[in-house]
């Protein structure tokens, strides 16, 4: 039922509810030829055996097959049967990356007879259905557009591993570098957090090659690079599995279209001992998502409270 419903989800539905279309998938509709281990397949096969289940599908027929209620050439009973080919697979998948989007492709192969299987008129019909995904983007894309657009600076076009917590470009991401500024929480003032009223008297200013995060304390720190969003591309940035087997992580909210500065990185040490962080080396990974079209407002756009930040910036109402 999933995949007759998907014919409407990707608008093919029938627009004219009052045509009686009486369509029907033929019962030996030839699933059986699909991988048995495919789930979507196993379900089709299932669909086929049980041809009471698809009559409620006869409307989207209407508009998937181009049949509009003004053509009264074929009668009250326009489509007598649509069969889904035996001679080729009925449904197909393909995956494409292109230069900006991952396209996934299907074919559905089918025949409509109008009054009945033996009658002239019969065809055979393809139906391709295109869908582009938002795809994440390879080394290759982000060494090009960090060497030819400033996307990062400074860029490493490598992944930095010998003797350091690892940096650089990597298969599907950049490991960007913590520099060696620092504010770490204290209580020493008693202050409270409050995001709308934030006071700086609650951090304590730090500058070195390694720091200290108490037990179950919290720092902020700053990217080394400088980061520049194409106005179609989201990142994701998730924290490194050496830090994070330590109880150390780190939350870094997405880089919006068009948003530019260094990184403002947020550190938790959540184990009962203190924590040291390396400076000058890899913190966290940053993922870069581009999507097929580019979004109506971007983050320059609406003149975003965080553009173009220097420094580790506080929070900001």
């Amino acid at each position: 039922m999933e995949f007759f419903a998907g014919f409407e989800a990707d608008g093919f539905a029938g627009g004219d509810a009052d045509f009686f279309a009486g369509a029907w998938v033929a019962a030996d509709a030839g699933f059986a030829g699909l991988d048995a281990e495919d789930a979507e397949a196993a379900e089709l096969d299932a669909l086929a055996a049980a041809e009471g289940l698809l009559e409620g599908f006869e409307y989207r027929f209407d508009g998937l097959l181009g049949f509009g209620a003004a053509d009264e050439s074929l009668g009250d009973n326009r489509i007598d049967d649509v069969q889904l080919d035996h001679t080729r697979l009925p449904l197909q998948w393909q995956m494409l990356e292109g230069e900006a989007q991952v396209v996934k492709t299907r074919w559905v192969n089918y025949t409509v007879f109008p009054f009945d299987e033996f009658s002239v008129g019969a065809a055979k019909y393809q139906l391709v259905i295109e869908e582009a995904w938002m795809s994440v983007k390879p080394d290759r894309w982000i060494r090009k557009m960090s060497l030819e657009h400033k996307m990062i600076e400074p860029f490493t076009d490598r992944q930095v591993r010998e003797g350091v917590i690892s940096y650089g470009v990597s298969s599907y991401g950049y490991d960007i570098r913590v520099a060696d500024e620092f504010q770490i929480f204290t209580n020493v003032n008693s202050t409270i957090v409050d995001p709308k009223h934030f006071d700086p008297r609650s951090l304590v200013p730090f500058k070195g090659e390694a720091c200290l995060i108490p037990p179950n304390s919290f720092a902020l720190a700053r990217s080394v690079e400088y980061f520049r969003i194409p106005r179609n591309v989201l990142t994701i940035c998730l924290g490194k599995s050496t830090y994070a087997r330590c109880g150390i992580i780190v939350n870094v909210t997405p880089f919006e279209p068009e948003w530019e500065g260094f990184v403002t990185l947020e550190i938790s040490n959540t184990t009962p001992l203190p924590a040291k962080i390396y400076a000058n080396e890899g913190l966290c990974q940053v993922l870069f998502f581009e999507s097929d079209e580019d979004c109506e407002v971007s983050y320059k756009d609406k003149k975003g409270k965080y553009q173009a930040q220097s420094g580790i910036v506080l929070p900001r109402l």
